[in-house]
């Protein structure tokens, strides 16, 4: 195996270990919690090679949580019972 091959190998790995890290931690931030999202900062800032990378995690972490968010909200901005009851 070539010294090429093993850096664009140990690259991949690397690649997928800080993704797979920053993925996990996160989805573990689920309230606006200064010391995490420092953490994040941190972990973000030791893996700069890999920013496209992070930053696609980040964008993908929005859209799921405003997705999530907008489906428990969604009885309300259709009336849901509370606004059957007022029609009513």
């Amino acid at each position: 195996r070539s010294s090429q091959s093993q850096a664009d190998a140990g690259s991949s790995e690397a690649r997928e270990d800080a993704c797979r890290d920053y993925q996990s931690s996160l989805e573990d931030l689920t309230f606006n919690s200064k010391p995490h999202i420092n953490m994040l900062t941190i972990l973000a800032e030791e893996n700069v090679p890999f920013a496209k990378d992070i930053v696609s995690l980040i964008e993908a972490q929005i859209a799921k949580v405003f997705i999530f968010h907008r489906l428990l909200l969604l009885p309300i901005l259709l009336g849901g019972p509370a606004g059957a009851r007022r029609k009513g």
